[in-house]
């Protein structure tokens, strides 16, 4: 290993001993309780809760996936983020409140709870719906972070895929086991500063390479000129079905359970929104910079130096090897990396949250069965790791695309107090991840992102549903 790359080593192993000593210092404020391991007690600061909520949000996901789209779409790229912006917004503003209050008073420790509350009949089968789905789609999306982070270390260090993945996990369950959702809480707010530091010093150097951003521009169009339209040319959905697919994205971050528990260990409800603008500002600013840094990937990143292998996902911390000195190359690393591990560790919680309130109930306030689910899940996500899907950007949107469906339609008809039994819960469910799964199995969210059409469906559904008890229980009472 020559010098410089060792430089860059030791910067980016710096960086991560800071990230697992915050998590391991949580285990002072541990209270050893099912409450404690899954919400912190209730007791986490505005601030921290939304610079949690937004690190967790914004992922390897950020750094690879969306540099990987950006690559190859251009401007129109900036929809994905502009779309999630202002449909979370929206979303946020008329949920976080309301479930921290609720939930409070329902004693629902996790987000699942919250969601099946008081349906009477066939509850427990909405509950074991809801933690399969859970389970399924947090499991992919801990995957992609887990596989994003090895394809930074690869194309950095020339390490084999696995070993990214093997050291996140082993850094995520080290700190969980320390202090569950509070380790997780605090590394994520140190990770949040690291991931913004990285991402803007890239972009301060790649923007002076290229020109600033009228370089960009032109030098962009010159490529192709369609690479600087801001909507996509051949949609054959046309525009507004183009940007309500990325809008309806934003909204269904509310069916996120790894990210709306953050909103729930606030110490009091009117702290929920006080943490979602810490949560949209820091949002804003972070994507602005990341998006930017993969338009100037498309110009300054050679793919024809690498054989015509090629691979989009990997061109940020090949722009970064190219234009930083070895110690910033380690910040941009750690940076890389400390976004897959802040979302991999909360997804992996919220699978513990299921496994131990929706599926083993009898062992849910038991903090050892907690410690064992959660190692359990580390495992099954390292797995699909290894030897699932490399494309991080496809894994994370389809779970993304299934979490929005599933729950972001159940959680608004609950925060709006509309009424909701187990069988409409059900269909609603069926009938948003359903559609989502045929969208993407007959290709049309290439041009349409399928969280839409999943959202309305469920919609929909509850709407049938409500027609069709409305009238059998009006020819019930007709024949009694």
């Amino acid at each position: 290993m020559t010098a410089p790359m060792q430089t860059t080593l030791y910067s980016f192993l710096g960086f991560l001993f800071v990230f697992l000593a915050v998590g391991l210092l949580s285990v002072r404020k541990s209270r050893k309780s099912a409450e404690d391991y899954l919400l912190a007690s209730r007791d986490v600061g505005s601030c921290f809760a939304g610079l949690s909520g937004a690190a967790t949000t914004a992922s390897g996901f950020a750094f690879t996936g969306i540099v990987g789209f950006a690559y190859h779409a251009g401007f129109s790229a900036s929809w994905l983020i502009l779309g999630a912006v202002i449909g979370s917004m929206i979303a946020f503003f008329f949920t976080v409140r309301r479930l921290r209050t609720h939930s409070q008073r329902q004693g629902a420790t996790s987000y699942s709870e919250f969601l099946t509350h008081n349906l009477g009949r066939g509850k427990r089968v909405v509950q074991v719906v809801i933690g399969l789905v859970t389970l399924v789609a947090l499991s992919l999306y801990a995957s992609g972070q887990l596989a994003a982070g090895s394809k930074a270390l690869h194309v950095l260090f020339d390490w084999d895929y696995k070993m990214g993945a093997i050291l996140g996990a082993i850094m995520v369950v080290l700190y969980c086991f320390a202090g569950g959702i509070r380790a997780s809480i605090w590394t994520d707010v140190a990770q949040s500063v690291v991931m913004l530091a990285a991402v803007y010093v890239l972009m301060w150097v790649a923007l002076s390479k290229v020109g600033g951003f009228g370089g960009l521009h032109d030098r962009l169009y010159a490529i192709d000129p369609a690479m600087v339209d801001w909507l996509p040319r051949d949609n054959p959905y046309g525009k507004v079905m183009f940007l309500l697919g990325w809008f309806f994205l934003g909204v269904g971050f509310i069916g996120f359970p790894h990210v709306m528990v953050r909103f729930m260990t606030v110490r009091k409800p009117k702290y929920a929104m006080q943490a979602l603008l810490w949560y949209q500002g820091y949002y804003i600013v972070f994507y602005f910079a990341a998006v930017t840094v993969a338009l100037t990937t498309r110009l300054l990143v050679d793919s024809a130096a690498t054989g015509g292998t090629f691979d989009s996902e990997l061109a940020l911390p090949l722009l970064a090897l190219d234009l930083l000195p070895p110690v910033l190359v380690g910040l941009v690393l750690a940076g890389i990396f400390a976004s897959t591990i802040s979302t991999a560790d909360s997804l992996i919680l919220s699978c513990t949250a299921s496994l131990s309130r929706d599926l083993f109930t009898r062992w849910r306030d038991s903090y050892v069965f907690l410690k064992i689910c959660t190692f359990l899940v580390t495992v099954f996500a390292l797995g699909l790791a290894l030897f699932g899907s490399q494309s991080v950007f496809s894994l994370i949107l389809l779970s993304i695309s299934i979490m929005s469906a599933a729950f972001a339609p159940i959680l608004i008809v609950r925060v709006m107090r509309w009424p909701l039994d187990s069988l409409t819960a059900l269909a609603m469910m069926a009938g948003g991840v359903g559609t989502v799964m045929w969208w993407r199995f007959a290709g049309l969210h290439i041009h349409v992102n399928d969280a839409f059409p999943g959202f309305m469906a469920a919609l929909l559904s509850y709407g049938l549903m409500r027609i069709v008890l409305h009238f059998c229980k009006r020819i019930v009472r007709k024949k009694s």
